[in-house]
């Protein structure tokens, strides 16, 4: 091989390899701790024959319940991220249902929601020595699997199938000398496109997780030619 093939080899394996190498950034997979509550607002007018428009404006109690994902992270380079997560989460609220506004009769019942999610966001990291803080923004997908809606349930049993809404989230990565790394997360996650609209009647859903889950950081190249790659940990 002459040097002026071995100079081409070089300038045109090298680029390729690198950007194959260092685009996958991470796989990982996390548990979480959720907390959710519904929002009730009603703007029809109240009279003499009606005590409180049905159903009465109100924010419900939370309801704590769990959540567990897959996450791909892409993009070569070191600040800006991409990331992509499949994950299956429970939603819902705490009710005390007014059934009777003369009497002031009252129900209690727990509205339940289990989505599958297709979530995707752009992170922005800083690393330091021992750790890496990160910060995502971006939106979720999600597909209603099954649903509980004894209070409310002229209401809650007609949420959307399908939403997609904003979420906002910090985050902390452990940086150690193995490949795997601990990472924790606190997401904020309201809806914008209300999850019942009619009649001036509107309700939607908040949401915080606490994540925690471990990450694969797979090896990226740090002198390239075509025949003698070398590496380093992320």
């Amino acid at each position: 091989m002459n040097f002026k093939t071995l100079l081409l080899l070089l300038v045109f394996c090298s680029p390729l390899a690198q950007v194959k190498a260092q685009f996958l950034r991470g796989l990982g997979i996390f548990g979480s701790c959720t907390t959710s509550r519904h929002q009730y607002t009603n703007t029809n007018p109240v009279d003499s024959t009606n005590i409180h428009a049905m159903p009465e404006n109100h924010n419900a109690a939370e309801r704590i319940s769990w959540g567990a994902g897959a996450v791909v992270e892409m993009l070569p380079f070191e600040r800006f991220r991409l990331r992509t997560e499949l994950e299956y989460i429970n939603k819902g609220s705490k009710e005390n249902e007014l059934l009777n506004p003369f009497t002031d009769e009252h129900q209690k019942g727990t509205n339940k929601y289990s989505y599958i999610g297709l979530n995707n966001f752009l992170t922005f990291r800083l690393e330091g020595d021992y750790a890496a803080w990160y910060i995502l923004a971006g939106a979720r997908l999600e597909y209603n699997l099954r649903k509980s809606t004894p209070a409310y349930s002229y209401i809650a049993g007609n949420f959307r199938k399908l939403a997609i809404s904003p979420d906002v989230g910090i985050g902390t990565e452990l940086i150690t000398l193995g490949r795997f790394r601990w990472f924790t997360e606190l997401h904020y996650n309201p809806d914008v496109f209300k999850q019942y609209k009619k009649d001036q009647v509107w309700a939607n859903n908040r949401t915080w997780e606490l994540r925690i889950g471990l990450m694969l950081r797979p090896k990226r190249m740090l002198d390239i030619d075509c025949n003698a790659p070398r590496y380093i940990e992320y």
